[in-house]
Parts: C-alpha cells; sequence; structure tokens
C-alpha cells in the first residue's frame, strides 16, 4: 500500500494545480502559467490515477502469485537481447521517418509562406536532430 500513496499524492498535487491554474489565477497577466499549471496537472492527475488503479490491481490477493509469476517473465522479456535489437531498429526506422517528414513539412511550410520564426524553430529542430545523431554516434563508438 506504500506505492498506492505516493500515487495519491500525486493525484492531489494534480489536482490542486489544476484547481489553481482554472480558478485562481484567472488573472489576464497570470493566462501563461495558468495553462501551464492546468497542463501539467492534468498530467499529474491522469499518471496518478491510471497506477494507483494498476497498484490496487496489482496488489490483489488472488492475483498476487500470478503477476509475480508476469512480473519476473516481463522482466526477463525486456532484456532479451533478441527484443532489445528490435527495439533499436525500430526506433532507428522511426528516427528516418521523422527525419523526412521534419524535413518535408521545413519546406512546405518555407513555400507556403508560413511566419519566418516557425520555420526557423523548425530548421533549429533539423539541425538539432542531425547534430545530436552525430553526436550520439561518436559517443556509442566509443562506448561500445
Amino acid at each position: 500500500m506504500k506505492t498506492v500513496s505516493k500515487w495519491v499524492l500525486l493525484t492531489i498535487a494534480g489536482a490542486i494545480m489544476v484547481y489553481m491554474g482554472g480558478f485562481i489565477l484567472i488573472d489576464e497577466k497570470l493566462k501563461g502559467i495558468s495553462g501551464l499549471l492546468i497542463g501539467v496537472g492534468s498530467v499529474l492527475t491522469v499518471l496518478g490515477v491510471g497506477n494507483m488503479l494498476y497498484s490496487l490491481w496489482l496488489n490483489k490477493p488472488q492475483n498476487k502469485v500470478k503477476n509475480d509469476e508476469k512480473i519476473r517473465m516481463s522482466k526477463i522479456e525486456a532484456n532479451d537481447e533478441r527484443k532489445i535489437r528490435i527495439r533499436e531498429k525500430a526506433g532507428w526506422k522511426t528516427n528516418i521517418v521523422n527525419f523526412y517528414i521534419l524535413m518535408a513539412l521545413t519546406v512546405v511550410f518555407s513555400l507556403m509562406g508560413v511566419d519566418q520564426t516557425v520555420v526557423t524553430v523548425l530548421c533549429g529542430v533539423f539541425v538539432f536532430q542531425i547534430s545530436l545523431g552525430i553526436f550520439l554516434f561518436n559517443y556509442y563508438a566509443k562506448r561500445m
């Protein structure tokens, strides 16, 4: 039950943030902070409720033996070398597809005449993705 209380506290903190953002900070000057509090509070509330329900379901007496076996099997599956390679390959392919989508989106936005700041931010993300790929390639080449 110790883990459940952690999720209850997270849910309460999220609900307080949503309440503050929606009902207390209603001044026009604080609109950005209000939106941030509502967004972060919503995420914390959903995470807290979901994990709390999962913890309660996992700690049911009739499921205890089955769940211990499922947890042990999931740990074995998570560390399986074949699964790790499949996840790495899927992540790499996803990155390649996102790279081309981002490049096409940048070109399309620049041809459509979208505001220059939007195109500049997209180009910045594009350059960041390329430089991060180079950095991580060199980092892992040295470590492995």
